[in-house]
């Protein structure tokens, strides 16, 4: 049994993702997994006034209905079991988390993922944020609301942990310093980190966390689940060969994956190489 999840990706109604919902499950059954999850912006993301990262709020309930009913049509039982997962990327905002608690409380969602896209009215995934603003100044201020998200028990899962990374600027004396005094918050929370293959394909080439991170974190207990951040079809379950391979490595015994809002460990000798 191959119990390999993919729990992080968008549809078109992000405006930034391409490719039909079906061609998404598709390529998922392709590549063998037993669980995929879409997980589509939500509708209180910050946006500029000319562009928008993510679905309307009267978009939300279509959203739901069309994973649920692409999971009568493609769920299965037996020996190689299949199931799609209802999820969604939910942005931490403090001033709108009770908006989120209440999305969170209308759908029986499987799972929840908490990511921080903005300081203030800065995009983090913008080149030229990082031309006009000190690289630690932006991690101090981005993992302070990370940890923030986390002793709120925002969601199941964390989003592109070290993202202040994706385009390419770090500081000199690394990532894990933020992440390590946010260990003992992670573990009494019981929040996975996700490991976010996407990091690859952007100029930090690095996986989100990375390596460092993710040894730290599993040496600490803390759950760990894989997503690919896919925003076409072909994307699904990117990389995920390599996130394997070097779990095994550190010796990494078990994932999790999600139903109702609830961990399922999922053993790693349980998943076939990808």
């Amino acid at each position: 049994m191959n119990g390999l999840m993919d729990l992080h990706s968008h549809t078109t109604r992000c405006r930034h993702a391409t490719g039909s919902m079906d061609a998404y499950v598709q390529r998922a059954l392709a590549l063998g997994l037993s669980d995929f999850g879409f997980s589509d912006h939500s509708h209180w993301m910050l946006h500029d006034s000319l562009k928008r990262y993510a679905m309307q709020a009267d978009e939300l309930d279509d959203y739901v209905a069309d994973v649920q009913r692409l999971q009568a049509e493609y769920n299965s039982a037996g020996e190689q079991p299949f199931n799609i997962r209802l999820g969604m990327e939910m942005d931490f905002i403090p001033s709108r988390v009770g908006l989120a608690r209440e999305v969170q409380r209308r759908h029986d969602w499987d799972y929840v993922i908490g990511s921080v896209h903005n300081i203030g009215f800065e995009k983090l995934q913008e080149a030229e944020m990082y031309t006009r603003w000190n690289i630690d100044d932006v991690c101090e201020l981005y993992f302070h609301q990370v940890g923030m998200m986390v002793r709120e028990r925002f969601c199941d899962i964390i989003g592109h942990f070290d993202l202040p990374k994706k385009m390419g600027s770090r500081p000199a004396s690394g990532l894990l310093r933020y992440v390590e005094p946010l260990i003992p918050d992670l573990l009494a929370s019981g929040i996975a980190v996700e490991i976010n293959t996407s990091g690859l394909d952007n100029p930090a080439q690095e996986f989100m966390p990375g390596w460092e991170i993710i040894e730290a974190l599993a040496a600490a207990g803390v759950p760990l689940t894989l997503g690919s951040d896919a925003h076409t079809p072909q994307q699904v379950g990117r990389h995920f060969a390599e996130a394997l391979a070097g779990l095994r490595r550190l010796g990494v015994r078990q994932l999790v994956r999600f139903e109702r809002r609830q961990p399922v460990a999922v053993p790693l000798d349980s998943i076939a190489p990808a």
